[in-house]
C-alpha cells in the first residue's frame, strides 16, 4: 500500500507542487482592500474627481484616506463596478426625496423569488435607501437607469 502511494506521488509530483504553490499564493493574497496598509507596495485603483479610474500605489500618502472614504479598489474591475454603481445612485438621488414617517413613501425593491423590479409603499419602515414621492417618479428613475443596470449595479444581481 505504501509503495502504491509513493508511486502515485512520484508520478504526479509536478502537479502536486503546482497545487501547493497555488494554494500558498492564494492564502497570502489580500482578500479585500482592508487587508492592505500604506506600507504595502502593490497597486490599487481609485476614482478621480473627473470620474476616471486611476492606478496608484499603497505606499502613497492618499491610500488610507481613499480607502476610508470607500474610494480604493483592489482591481480595475471593482473600480469600474463602483463607478457604475455611483452613477446609478446619482440618478436615484435626482428623483428621490427624504423619508416621511406616516406618509406614503415609494421604494424600489428587487423581488428575488421572481427576479423582477417592483415599486412598493412603506409608511413606517425606512430601510435607508432612496424614497420617491409616488410610483410614477420611482418608475421614471427605473426607466432612466434601465432594469438590467439597476439589478446589476444597485442590487448586485448577476444575470
Amino acid at each position: 500500500m505504501n509503495n502504491d502511494i509513493r508511486k502515485l506521488i512520484d508520478d504526479n509530483w509536478d502537479e502536486i507542487k503546482e497545487l501547493i504553490a497555488q494554494k500558498a499564493e492564494a492564502e497570502q493574497k489580500p482578500k479585500t482592500i482592508w487587508d492592505f496598509n500604506s506600507n504595502d507596495r502593490d497597486s490599487y485603483y481609485y476614482i478621480d474627481e473627473f470620474g476616471y479610474l486611476r492606478p496608484d500605489w499603497f505606499d502613497e500618502g492618499y491610500f488610507e484616506i481613499r480607502r476610508d472614504l470607500g474610494n480604493a479598489f483592489l482591481t480595475e474591475e471593482e473600480a469600474e463596478f463602483e463607478l457604475e454603481r455611483r452613477k446609478i445612485e446619482a440618478i436615484l438621488r435626482k428623483y428621490s426625496r427624504p423619508f416621511k414617517s406616516g406618509e406614503y413613501n415609494y421604494v424600489v425593491v428587487h423581488d428575488t423569488e421572481n427576479n423582477r423590479m417592483l415599486v412598493r409603499v412603506t409608511q413606517f419602515y425606512n430601510s435607508g435607501g432612496p424614497v420617491f414621492a409616488n410610483k410614477e417618479v420611482a418608475e421614471k428613475a427605473i426607466d432612466e437607469i434601465g432594469k438590467v443596470r439597476l439589478k446589476k449595479y444597485w442590487f448586485g444581481v448577476a444575470e
